[in-house]
């Protein structure tokens, strides 16, 4: 299991595949992360129609899943152009004390994370992930982001 050093590095050290927004997120620099510190997180990598070809078109964007002292930061990338380093993205901050329940729901190489608040049935965040590759670090996961939720209703 890589530590969050380990995590936070990949993403800063890489070139384009990796998102402007996931940088500035893991070191501290976005508005979401600014006054907090970051307990874990996932980094889910684009997946291409091709994955030996980084060229062909993508089947899904990259997404990041930080879990920080005062919640969980989620955001995913988007394609379309707005500067020379930014491109879309969206962006969502869920606060503790505001989780109601959270899921994981893995069967076979398909799971699911789920984050639902006090204000929707909908869930706040859902993420698919491949269990071969991710199975691991959401479970490490989801004990902190757990234990993170008991500490700050506590």
């Amino acid at each position: 299991m890589r530590s969050l050093k380990e995590k936070t590095d990949e993403i800063l050290n890489a070139d384009f595949d990796v998102h402007h927004i996931f940088k500035e997120i893991v070191s501290k620099q976005s508005a979401f992360t600014e006054n907090e510190e970051i307990i874990d997180l996932i980094f889910i990598k684009r997946k291409h129609l091709d994955d030996r070809d980084m060229k062909s078109p993508v089947k899904s964007s990259a997404k990041l899943l930080v879990a920080t002292t005062h919640g969980l930061v989620f955001a995913v990338e988007g394609f379309k152009e707005i500067t020379n380093n930014y491109y879309g993205y969206r962006m969502k901050h869920v606060y503790y004390d505001k989780i109601s329940s959270f899921e994981l729901d893995i069967c076979l190489l398909q799971g699911e994370f789920k984050v639902v608040s006090n204000s929707t049935e909908n869930p706040d965040i859902l993420t698919e992930f491949n269990t071969a590759i991710y199975y691991q670090e959401f479970e490490k996961f989801v004990e902190n982001v757990r234990q993170k939720r008991i500490e700050y209703n506590g």
